[in-house]
């Protein structure tokens, strides 16, 4: 089998050398540093109230503050507000802001800005906005002075301080001044400008092709940590040749991390540069959309899961290691340790299709996945190879991750099944959990199994119910283990997150949120360290 499956991946073209753009600076320490950071996909929003996505959250982390920030640890940390009081009921939030957090345009940051910002956040009623729509009211978004937010839920809420990390501050005065008639949330200015306080300002922004921010130098926290970086230049591109070829020249600082493995190697040999690796708190998945053919049949969804080669995926293709259900072992006390990984077993698989309603039948299977990343092309390959083997023919169907986004709106568009990678969109395993499988939360790229399971709501709702941790975990598990038994997903990999980076460029760290870790305020320049 393992030989079919690989002569299948030798066919496949990596991609092709693309002509690098003309003008990209190299870091300098003479006068500013410059550097270029790959992205794979398109920047689709920079607007905080509407972002869903990694490249996305990428923008925001450094053009925008938080009421909070999150801690290499996963805790919630103070940010924008220096600390907080919750009321014995667990329903009153009260905020204390710093004193001196300024705008980019050098204005303070003030109680009637958070609730402007928050007020819009639910009035747009997308992005990270389904965390708190339905728990907190745009009327009792208040601030008594200006230097205190008080936010009143209606009912007690367990995630709610871990959502606060994306409650952003933008500047009411500069938006609603810039915004039209027709506009009165500023969509349109805030999605080509940045309107925040955060540690790097909007410089140009080309949708299709790249984004240059700049380092705001009055940046209410300051630049005490060493060298900053300057100038950080997005480079979208898929082209792993255009990535070497950047590291080559000494442009590139930083790569994606969904490159070939080849491509890691080969710049990580360059005498300037570096590899980081580090874990990640999701995982490689491959969703399953329980509402169309042939999907919509459990028994399907089994015999799909059978028929992937994980140890494949994991050791050659996406280096990392298994997953045990839905939720990563790093929030290790919700975690079910009871859950087995994944097997990879044409015996079961063809068992599984032979209990289905489709058992006997010509079965065709679309899978899609984002065009401009290679490893996933091999991931369909490889399961498509398998796939033949028990009777189901995979119709592979690469989409720009755009594409993939709005198909994902509604059921009957929702490819049967899609390769993604998913992560916490805030440090709790409510994150997981409400984010893809919730009946509330159907409708985007992190949901395509739409599950709508009344089951397995009741049991989030639950979780969320509560602020007994005890309690919440003892749910959490009952709750992947019946996640589990639905198979939505095809939980292939916890992959080992990899960059290739300058070896001037120093302070990463992991941060199990989202582009957490590539906020460049954490980030030094400093070519004589080890």
């Amino acid at each position: 089998m393992k030989s079919m499956a690989y002569r299948r991946l030798a066919a496949l073209a990596l991609g092709t050398a693309l002509t690098l753009s003309a003008g990209l600076p190299a870091a300098s320490a003479a006068d500013k540093i410059s550097t270029v950071v790959n992205v794979q996909q398109i920047f689709s929003s920079l607007d905080p109230a509407k972002v869903t996505d990694y490249t996305g959250y990428m923008a925001v982390v450094n053009m925008y503050d938080g009421l909070t920030t999150v801690s290499p640890s996963g805790e919630i940390v103070p940010h924008l507000a220096k600390s907080w009081d919750v009321s014995g009921d667990g329903l009153t939030y009260t905020f204390h802001l710093r004193d001196d957090a300024k705008f980019q345009d050098g204005t303070p940051v003030k109680a009637a800005d958070m609730v402007w910002s928050i007020q819009r956040l639910l009035g747009i009623n997308k992005g990270p906005s389904n965390l708190i729509v339905g728990v907190l009211k745009p009327e009792n978004v208040t601030a008594p002075d200006e230097k205190t937010l008080v936010l009143k839920i209606d009912r007690q809420f367990s995630p709610f301080l871990a959502a606060t990390p994306l409650m952003m501050a933008l500047n009411k005065t500069l938006i609603t001044a810039n915004a039209k008639a027709d506009d009165k949330w500023g969509e349109a200015y805030v999605g080509e400008h940045s309107a925040g306080s955060g540690p790097y300002k909007l410089v140009s922004y080309n949708r299709s092709a790249d984004m240059v921010i700049a380092r705001n130098a009055d940046y209410f926290l300051g630049w005490t940590k060493g060298t900053p970086v300057d100038e950080v230049r997005f480079v979208q591109t898929s082209d792993d040749a255009t990535v070497k070829a950047l590291a080559e020249k000494g442009e590139l600082g930083l790569s994606s991390h969904g490159l070939g493995n080849d491509t890691y190697e080969a710049i990580g040999k360059m005498a300037n540069y570096k590899l980081i690796q580090t874990r990640t708190s999701g995982g490689f998945v491959i969703k399953l959309n329980t509402k169309v053919y042939p999907t919509d049949d459990v028994h399907v969804r089994r015999a799909i899961a059978y028929a992937t080669d994980y140890k494949t995926i994991q050791e050659i293709i996406y280096p990392g290691t298994d997953m045990q259900g839905p939720l990563s072992t790093a929030f290790k006390d919700a975690h079910n340790g009871d859950i087995k990984p994944g097997t990879f077993d044409l015996e079961k698989a063809k068992e599984e299709l032979a209990k289905s309603k489709y058992a006997g039948q010509k079965i065709t299977l679309v899978n899609s996945y984002v065009a401009s990343l290679a490893f996933e092309a091999e991931v369909a390959l490889l399961l498509q190879a398998n796939l033949e083997q028990i009777g189901i023919t995979l119709d592979i169907k690469p989409e720009p991750w755009n594409r993939i986004v709005e198909l994902s709106s509604k059921p009957d568009t929702t490819p049967a099944s899609t390769q993604v990678n998913i992560s916490p969109t805030y440090p709790s395993p409510d994150s997981m959990f409400y984010n893809q499988y919730h009946s509330k939360a159907s409708g985007t790229w992190m949901s395509m199994e739409w599950l709508q399971n009344p089951e397995i709501d009741a049991l989030i709702d639950k979780t969320r119910g509560t602020t007994d941790v005890a309690e919440q975990n003892a749910v959490y598990k009952d709750l992947q283990a019946k996640i589990a038994d639905l198979q939505p997903d095809v939980w292939a990999v916890a992959p080992n997150r990899r960059y290739a980076a300058n070896k001037c460029l120093q302070g990463y760290q992991f941060i199990p949120m989202q582009s957490w870790d590539l906020n460049f305020a954490n980030f030094t320049w400093d070519c004589k360290a080890k």
